[in-house]
């Protein structure tokens, strides 16, 4: 159809009320996200609202009223107005299911029941596909995981495991402590961690504020040095005063002896330290550095951030006070942004223990006390004497909270605290500490804590699981990839013989489908991916439909990830098959008559047991299996929740009753959803939140 440009006459977007147009207004945004916003006003009652038409291609598509208040333009005008309107972000997911045709139609904001039109602030009016294609791209960079801020003191440590790197060629070179090249003294040091020591010193003026290192003790060791330098008054004005951190592998000694720090590239310069060099304890360290004022150009913030997160946590502390107490941690499960679920034992003979922190990296996490337990264990009786009282509370299950990420590298560090605030640091075997998998682990973390629902960290606990499950989508890379307009999305199983009975029917029907339908394959990086390759080279000698095949990072459905999926193939209309599902015969007949439909609705798909009745063990309407199309599954993805599995039941898919519809008996399930307690709880609740917020 040929669509004739009509001239159009524009409010003018004056802020003010005087001139010959009865008309003010103008179109301020188009945010696939927000909305369609701008203003409109009547100079002769610039109070009163005024209607407003969106129109495509001339033709009225939504109206809307002017009632939301600008302070701007009121200030502008000297009268209190409600001028300001938006369309809502819905209006371009409606845009994207308009047909073909109009795609290269104008979409403006006409004032209703006039030919008055608003300009758009860069004075161009957009067309439907221009909208549709910022709106997807919006839509598909909403839905992608954001790569989470590093903080300073993140920053500063890769910078330092950088500058250790640099420092290997000086293990080879030959360094020796030239007078010349003396630039200052090291008076105490402070070992703060494995990997990481402070020096307290002074130096010359000019030496740089991050360098590569290398301490000579016995050996050589490689060091990252970062610098923050003072003001003394004790010294000439062509010295400073400087604290800096480094990332080694040197332990200093307790009792030091005649070394040097040699610094730069080369080792041309060095610091030298003696037996006059002290060892400093956490408290005296943080005393000397809250004293210190920076100079301009160091990593003060940085090593702040580095020094409060990980002070006071050398093992092994209370032993060196005379404190006997001992623990050990069993089960160390991470969830990214919540915490840690432990499970554990701690005995102190002489002190009753109350709580416990945890440093992981440069992360601390806290025991939440009213999630903390404790019982007997009569196992460790033997090791202490062979008294009762003293493992009568040494078990211990506890939720460690504080911000991690995914990434949190080092050993653990478990600190005990008693009740008069004493603490001991024990290490903890770092193969301990795995990722929390809540269908692998499902049933240790409901036996540590049964009343899980009930526990007071249990919202966070989900929000965050619902968060990491968010992240974990849009992980996938394109094997093989061919365009379709319209496909079939099929989830291949990870066992072999049911991916190949799967592909066996795939094959037997996809011959008897429209050539312009494309079958795209999901696998994931198990076993099954070399198959999945091989019968995609038979597939495409049997078939002619456009085949793609992608690699999953998860063993889970990829409902998340059916937005990217679709978007790399073109597709528009489709048809989900999750992971085990193959349809039947009739199904086949009802796949490809859904495909040859037009229409956004959803259409289900009844999934039958090997009797041929619903399936009433994971559901007969579910989704698993269901036609739907493109623009209308990005809309419903913006707010869509993830679960555990990659989808539970429903997965909150948009009900119309009375235009969705079913196929009664079109799928057949091969392989069935991993059990799992408390995947099933989460998924459950998760569901059941969504499903209230959307509710009227």
């Amino acid at each position: 159809m040929l669509q004739l440009a009509v001239p159009l006459d524009y409010a003018s977007p004056e802020l003010s009320l005087d001139g010959a147009k009865p008309w003010r207004g103008g179109i301020q945004a188009f945010e696939p996200l927000v909305g369609i916003d701008g203003w409109a006003l009547s100079v002769e009652s610039p109070d009163e609202p005024v209607e407003l038409e969106l129109t495509v291609g001339g033709d009225v598509f939504a109206l809307t009223v002017s009632d939301e208040v600008r302070p701007e333009i009121d200030r502008a005008l000297g009268v209190a107005t409600r001028c300001g309107f938006r369309f809502g972000p819905e209006i371009f997911g409606r845009l994207a299911r308009l047909s073909d045709h109009r795609r290269d139609y104008t979409v403006a904001v006409r004032i209703a029941g006039t030919n008055i039109s608003l300009r758009p602030v860069n004075g161009r009016t957009p067309s439907v596909g221009e909208l549709v294609l910022s709106w997807r791209a919006a839509v598909l960079g909403a839905t992608t995981p954001v790569a989470r801020p590093v903080g300073r003191g993140e920053r500063l440590l890769a910078r330092l495991s950088a500058l250790r790197t640099q420092a290997e060629p000086l293990r080879d070179r030959p360094l020796r402590p030239l007078s010349d090249h003396d630039v200052g003294q090291i008076d105490a040091v402070h070992p703060a961690s494995e990997s990481q020591v402070w020096l307290v010193g002074w130096m010359k003026r000019g030496i740089e504020p991050d360098l590569p290192a290398a301490i000579v003790d016995r050996q050589k060791f490689p060091s990252g040095m970062a610098v923050l330098q003072y003001e003394r008054a004790d010294l000439p004005t062509s010295s400073v005063g400087f604290i800096a951190v480094l990332d080694t592998a040197w332990a200093p000694p307790v009792v030091m002896k005649d070394g040097f720090v040699y610094l730069g590239r080369q080792g041309q310069y060095h610091l030298r330290y003696g037996p006059q060099t002290r060892l400093l304890r956490a408290e005296a360290f943080l005393t000397a550095f809250g004293q210190a004022q920076p100079l301009p150009g160091g990593h003060a913030e940085a090593m702040a951030a580095l020094l409060h997160s990980g002070s006071n946590w050398l093992p092994g502390n209370a032993a060196a006070t005379g404190v006997a107490a001992e623990a050990g941690i069993d089960r160390l499960l991470l969830l990214p942004g919540f915490g840690c679920l432990a499970e554990g034992w701690a005995v102190s003979p002489a002190k009753r223990i109350v709580t416990f922190h945890m440093k992981i990296g440069d992360g601390v996490l806290v025991a939440d006390e009213a999630a903390t337990s404790f019982r007997a264990r009569p196992d460790l009786q033997s090791v202490f004497g062979n008294v009762a009282s003293v493992v009568s509370r040494a078990g211990f299950a506890t939720v460690l909270r504080g911000s991690i990420g995914a990434d949190a590298s080092g050993a653990p560090l478990l600190r005990v605290v008693h009740e008069d605030g004493s603490m001991a640091v024990q290490r903890v075997e770092p193969k301990i500490l795995r990722r929390l998998d809540p269908v692998a682990d499902g049933e240790e973390i409901l036996r540590l804590f049964p009343a899980l629902r009930h526990e007071g960290f249990y919202s966070d606990f989900l929000a965050c699981a619902a968060r990491v499950w968010s992240q974990r989508s849009g992980d996938m890379q394109s094997l093989a990839l061919r365009p379709a307009r319209r496909a079939i999305v099929m989830r291949l199983p990870s066992d072999i013989s049911n991916l190949n009975l799967c592909l066996d029917r795939l094959s037997r029907h996809a011959a008897d489908f429209s050539p312009d339908i494309g079958i795209a394959l999901l696998c994931d990086q198990g076993r099954a991916r070399g198959e999945a390759l091989l019968r995609l080279e038979e597939l495409a000698r049997q078939v002619s439909a456009p085949l793609s095949l992608f690699m999953l990072s998860h063993e889970n459905d990829a409902l998340a990830e059916l937005p990217a999926i679709l978007g790399r193939m073109g597709a528009e209309r489709f048809v989900h098959l999750g992971r085990g599902i193959v349809p039947t015969a009739t199904g086949w007949v009802a796949v490809q008559d859904y495909l040859d439909r037009h229409g956004h609705a959803i259409e289900r798909f009844e999934i039958v047991d090997d009797v041929g009745s619903p399936d009433r063990v994971d559901g007969a309407v579910s989704a698993a299996a269901f036609g739907w199309t493109t623009p209308a599954l990005l809309e419903w993805s913006l707010s869509a929740p993830r679960f555990s599995r990659g989808l539970y039941k429903n997965s909150g898919l948009p009900q119309t009753p009375g235009r969705d519809r079913v196929a009664r008996a079109a799928m057949m399930r091969v392989e069935r959803p991993r059990a799992a307690r408390l995947a099933d709880m989460l998924d459950e609740d998760l569901l059941r939140s969504t499903e209230e917020a959307v509710r009227p």
